[in-house]
């Protein structure tokens, strides 16, 4: 053997004459190739007043006396310049980019680059030193996150995930300047999502929160699509005429005016609510049945003595015949019994009301072209017909309508009846907008509320 494997240096034979120049050969390999550094790797020729010792890796192209090198360990020693091919996985520092380089086996390449995974790291700084307080820190003027493509093994898909240990602690995005909090986002103290603003980075305001529980934006107290609703209804549905809102108690009933029963149906009172009724402690009377159930359904047992009177109106459809926009479901055919009013909409309603079936069945017709959105007991439903039966019990309808294209709609209840089929229906309201009316919201007033 000549060379040994790894560095090539010159072997001395046994018999050898003149062992030292052989073992100084060796010794300028070493101190070419061990720990490695060169002082660049873009040059294509040599550099001019090269001391001894000064190392380069050789570019692409070269000329002169490194032509033919390219790749090579170029090292100016004794006034020459001699070369060494690196081995696969030799590592070079290269001071004038202070990085770490490494050959591949046909190319020099950054070591950095080659890292794939870091794991259990204690501190990491980008562009800037961590601490403990900051184990992750950067200071750079744009960052980019974009998902990992399908094509590229991924989903199409980016969720950044944040965790925190329990409710009382705080996971939030804080927004400062010149090091002075001024707004921050996020689960701060609780479970609900908030925003809130300072104007020193001491007293915070909170100007809007998501509450969790009931799906409902509150900006500052205000809770938007509950606290900024009012039903249009000229008697706020409780069915006693439209000039009647100041009557708590005592109330007659009224046909609704924005009610109209289809030919051959019927529409009349059924029975009412009865403020300081005998059911629960009063004296005014006892709750019809049917009443009662659904008071027992929206309200509270420590809220259903006393409260503004309202009826329930009983709807029925004809006997015989055909039925108007009669639709088939199931092999049973279902019409209009009753129409809304006709007249001009906005561009965007809620129409929300209780249901009970009486007789027969109902059904609501949810795939209706104008219909955006609907929810039954506060659960959003397909857009697909369905139906409802008195096991149902009452039942808490809700439609985001649009009118049609003249600008009007008679069917924003969406409700159909068989022949002979008969709903009890009570506390109808419609809200400009699309608003998720809670089902447990009773009487709602219009702006008429004191006449």
């Amino acid at each position: 053997m000549d060379k040994t494997a790894n560095l090539s240096l010159p072997v001395i034979a046994p018999a050898q004459a003149q062992k030292h120049v052989t073992h100084n050969e060796a010794l300028r390999v070493l101190d070419a190739v061990v720990q490695l550094a060169v002082i660049d790797r873009d040059l294509t020729a040599p550099p001019g007043g090269a001391a001894d010792g000064d190392r380069y890796i050789v570019a692409s192209a070269a000329t002169g006396d490194w032509a033919g090198q390219e790749g090579r360990i170029a090292a100016f020693q004794d006034g020459a310049w001699a070369f060494y091919q690196p081995g696969e996985g030799w590592l070079a520092f290269v001071a004038d980019e202070a990085l770490l380089c490494y050959w591949t086996g046909a190319a020099w390449a950054d070591v950095a680059g080659a890292i794939t995974t870091l794991q259990n790291l204690v501190l990491l700084g980008l562009g800037t030193t961590a601490d403990a307080a900051n184990p992750f820190s950067a200071k750079l003027n744009k960052a980019l996150w974009t998902a990992r493509p399908a094509a590229e093994g991924g989903d199409g898909d980016l969720r950044y995930a944040l965790n925190k240990e329990s409710e009382a602690d705080v996971l939030s995005l804080l927004m400062q300047s010149n090091w002075s909090g001024r707004a921050e986002l996020g689960l701060v103290g609780d479970d609900d999502l908030s925003v809130r603003v300072s104007p020193d980075g001491a007293a915070w305001t909170e100007i809007l929160r998501g509450d969790r529980a009931a799906g409902e934006a509150v900006i500052g107290h205000l809770r938007v699509g509950r606290d900024m609703v009012q039903n249009v209804l000229p008697d706020s549905g409780r069915f006693n005429g439209n000039a009647n809102n100041t009557a708590f108690s005592g109330i007659a009933y009224a046909a609704p005016t924005y009610l109209s029963p289809t030919s051959g149906a019927g529409l009349a009172a059924h029975a009412k609510f009865i403020h300081n009724n005998d059911d629960y402690g009063g004296a005014a009377g006892a709750l019809d049945a049917e009443v009662k159930a659904l008071v027992e359904a929206i309200r509270p047992p420590g809220a259903r003595r006393f409260g503004p009177e309202w009826y329930v109106i009983e709807v029925t459809q004809k006997a015989s015949g055909t039925m108007s926009e009669a639709v088939d479901i199931g092999g049973t055919l279902y019409g209009l019994a009753f129409t809304t009013l006709f007249t001009a909409l906005p561009t965007r309603l809620t129409f929300a009301y209780h249901v009970k079936v009486k007789t027969g069945t109902a059904a609501l017709t949810l795939d209706s072209g104008r219909v955006v959105r609907a929810s039954r007991d506060g659960a959003a439903q397909p857009k697909a017909a369905q139906t409802i039966d008195n096991a149902d019990g009452w039942t808490h309808i809700c439609v985001h309508n649009v009118p049609n294209q003249y600008g009007y709609a008679y069917d924003l209840a969406q409700l159909k009846l068989p022949l002979s089929g008969a709903v009890w229906i009570a506390l109808p309201k419609i809200v400009f907008g699309h608003v998720e009316l809670d089902p447990e919201l009773g009487v709602l007033m219009n702006a008429r509320m004191f006449g």
